[in-house]
């Protein structure tokens, strides 16, 4: 067998930075968790598995628009809330 030669450590440093970067772009843009409150009790009420999450994601809308509780400036797109603001598991 071969000795470990200098492609092969550029090899395993090139995986190493990419799981580096494929780790901190799991991490990277999670917002709050979706509040356990009598305002977001509709969509905790509409997540009981019989209504698909784009639909639960629409009553998001009614209250996250433009006049009533906007969004930050520089929030990403809002039709996939549920994918970083997570329900509350209550215990």
């Amino acid at each position: 067998m071969k000795p470990a030669r200098r492609r092969d450590g550029l090899i395993l440093a090139a995986a190493a930075i990419l799981i580096g970067v494929l780790a901190f772009g799991a991490a990277k843009g999670k917002g709050k968790n979706l509040p356990r409150d009598e305002r977001h009790q509709p969509s905790y009420d509409a997540l009981d598995g019989t209504r698909p999450r784009a639909d639960v994601e629409l009553l998001c809308l009614t209250c996250h628009s433009q006049s009533s509780v906007p969004l930050p400036k520089n929030h990403p797109p809002k039709e996939q809330c549920l994918l970083c603001h997570l329900p509350v598991d209550e215990k």
